[in-house]
């Protein structure tokens, strides 16, 4: 199936469902416009700013949709769920956890990990110096070059030079 058919197959189903559940599209078409947005302005092939903002803002929506829903499918409850203020600042209270999330996870998970290494450096180094300590210099690079003596285990002939 083509890229063409598959866009064509999900603009109809969506229509049909807008016509089918009119109250519920005019709820969703206003609610989802900060998804929207985001879905504009996110260049990024994985689009992680239009599933973070937009996983949130339909969170958001619940509050407007579930009054709907069970009070009466009608497109006067729709029109008053979303000229409600308390819905709407619940909604764009929910789109903006969505955007905290999106711009502060990156920066703290880069310090955790940055962290993360930054110990498991100093652990690799602390372990090559006990291992300096017991077998001796010669475990060091330039071991080749300095004159320490050199211990039993480690007194061969190389077989290839490194370099």
């Amino acid at each position: 199936m083509s890229a063409s058919t598959k866009s064509f197959l999900w603009i109809a189903v969506i229509v049909l469902l807008a016509v089918l559940f009119r109250p519920t599209a005019v709820v969703l078409a206003f609610g989802l416009i900060p998804t929207g947005i985001a879905l504009l302005f996110d260049r990024t092939p994985e689009k992680f700013a239009v599933f973070c903002i937009g996983s949130l803002n339909l969170a958001g929506l619940c509050p407007a949709l579930m009054p709907l829903w069970l009070k009466g499918h009608t497109m006067e409850n729709a029109v008053k769920a979303i000229s409600d203020p308390i819905t709407g600042a619940i909604i764009i209270g929910a789109t903006g956890v969505g955007c905290v999330i999106y711009f502060a996870a990156p920066p703290i998970v880069s310090l955790v990990l940055k962290y993360r290494l930054e110990r498991d450096i100093d652990e690799l180094e602390q372990h090559q110096k006990d291992l300096i300590a017991y077998w001796g210099e010669a475990l060091t690079d330039d071991a080749g070059l300095a004159q320490t003596s050199t211990p039993p285990a480690l007194r061969h002939t190389p077989v290839r030079k490194r370099g």
